[in-house]
């Protein structure tokens, strides 16, 4: 096939391959039945944020413009400049693919989010590892492009954290260094909880799969409530891309925002936040986030926590001064239905649309050369992934675990005549390994996505230093990890069959 048809073939598909959304809603397990305190109640305390975008580069510029955009609608509710807390890798405003240097726009015809925005943590000093200290009001590490500054909330002040980015089964993309897991994220949540470092504290959270960030792990005794962009299985989607309605302006060729984040925040600047609760929120951003509830270009947003703070106005978390914009645009919102595009996905438009628009045949050439890139490289994980599953499969010892842990299940399994790799087998292969790789094991849905934590970071750790740094698209294959650590495959059988079987994708220039 020619390199066009291949990439013809590439983009079709992103755009017909939709998933089927799965059964979802509201999460109620183990919610607290105290009542919330009267709508609109003063309160002797302040207001403090933390919001912080987890990724970088041009093909991510929504992110960035969500958590900005987040920021002015904080400092437009009264909240204190010294209590906002932000972090951000700031590669957007001056990039050389920006037509507006120096500006970010978070939707079509909207305002400039990047307008006197003050940044905390840039760079090198946007990692996992700052943001828990920040979180956690310890003193962070002095690094460049760091103010310092920490959450020094205390038992009488209410907290919103904001998070957006890529994310994956249990895990949270960062733009440096390692994953942030979900069990690290609840401990320092926990702990900040139980030392008494705010009265009540709402975190809301756009990424794939963001309902494993909590499920089965975030207590409902914390005074925690927390929202979700997803379900556990699910991407999350981005939105003002190029080609849809509304589209962003001609000189861009990425997303402006991300369906969750726009819902959230765009209502936020329409509605008396003091009148609105965060209950009524969740409710339209569900709507809005679900496509009118039909989940076609759309995902199951989910509470999470101490549910009777949803009780509470809104303005409590997002200013006070939130009353409503008469200029806002509220069609869009109220019918719910906008364009969209998985997460993922956001990067091959971005590639595509850059190579639709090149204006001459060498720029054309080398935008091609980018999206193919990419694609293979994609297709180069995905192939290291289901060869590692299959010939950890063919080994007795993981086998003979499997078939004990998994005998009352449907979980289907290699016999005898299966193991190897002969043509008769390949078809079935296929099936087999897949319920690895694209869902969980059978498992109590109401648990936490692994049993053992430590192993799901070994195997990453395992995985990326035979096989290459898991990306914002390879780090979805910790579903796998997570299956496999909770089948009881050893850390190190898991290690020495990667090393065997993989072939280091060659990364995206």
């Amino acid at each position: 096939m020619s390199s066009q048809g291949k990439c013809a073939g590439c983009f079709l598909l992103l755009f017909l391959s939709l998933i089927a959304q799965a059964n979802g809603g509201r999460y109620s397990g183990g919610v607290l039945n105290l009542p919330g305190p009267p709508l609109g109640e003063d309160f002797e305390g302040d207001v403090w944020a933390l919001l912080i975008a987890g990724s970088a580069g041009w093909g991510n510029y929504r992110h960035q413009a969500d958590v900005l955009h987040a920021y002015q609608i904080l400092r437009h509710g009264g909240v204190p400049e010294e209590n906002i807390i932000t972090m951000v890798q700031d590669d957007l405003a001056n990039n050389f693919m920006n037509p507006h240097p120096g500006k970010l726009y978070n939707k079509p015809g909207g305002p400039n989010v990047y307008k006197d925005v003050k940044l905390d943590y840039t760079g090198p000093a946007v990692t996992a590892k700052t943001f828990l200290q920040v979180l956690a009001g310890k003193r962070a590490p002095k690094v460049i492009g760091s103010t310092g500054k920490v959450l020094k909330s205390g038992p009488n002040d209410r907290v919103f954290v904001y998070f957006a980015d890529h994310g994956a089964p249990g895990i949270l993309g960062m733009p440096n260094g390692a994953f942030l897991y979900a069990d690290q994220l609840n401990e320092v949540l926990t702990a900040k909880s139980e030392q008494g470092g705010f009265k009540d504290l709402v975190i809301y959270v756009e990424a794939c799969e963001s309902g494993s960030i909590f499920q089965g792990l975030l207590s409902d005794s914390l005074n925690i409530y927390a929202t979700t962009a997803s379900n556990a299985q699910e991407s999350s989607w981005g939105t003002y891309c190029p080609g849809m309605v509304p589209a962003p302006p001609e000189e861009f060729n990425t997303c402006l925002g991300d369906l969750y984040s726009v819902a959230f925040l765009e209502n936020s600047e329409k509605a008396d936040l003091t009148e609105e609760t965060l209950e009524k929120q969740y409710e339209l951003v569900r709507k809005r986030t679900s496509n009118n509830y039909t989940y076609n270009m759309g995902s199951h947003v989910l509470q999470f926590g101490s549910l009777s703070i949803d009780e509470e106005p809104a303005a409590d978390y997002l200013g006070e001064l939130n009353t409503g914009l008469e200029s806002a645009d509220n069609d869009l919102f109220s019918e719910g239905g906008m364009g969209a595009v998985p997460q993922r996905d956001a990067d091959l438009l971005h590639l595509w649309t850059a190579y639709t628009r090149a204006a001459t045949p060498s720029k054309k050439a080398a935008a091609l050369a980018a999206l193919h890139a990419e694609v293979d490289k994609r297709d180069a994980v995905d192939s290291n992934i289901r060869s590692s599953v299959w010939a950890l499969l063919q080994q007795p010892a993981v086998l003979a675990q499997l078939q004990a842990k998994y005998a009352n299940t449907n979980l289907l399994l290699p016999t005898e005549q299966l193991l190897g790799n002969s043509g008769e087998a390949a078809e079935i292969q296929a099936p087999i390994v897949e319920q690895f790789v694209s869902a969980p094991l059978p498992r109590d849905e109401k648990l936490a996505l692994v049993d053992d934590w430590n192993c799901l970071r070994a195997m990453v750790a395992a995985w990326e230093g035979s096989c290459g740094t898991l990306d914002q698209y390879g780090m979805q294959h910790s579903r796998t990890f997570a299956n496999l650590c909770n089948a009881g495959v050893p850390v190190d059988t898991f290690a020495h069959t990667v090393a065997l079987q993989c072939t280091p994708a060659v990364p995206a220039s």
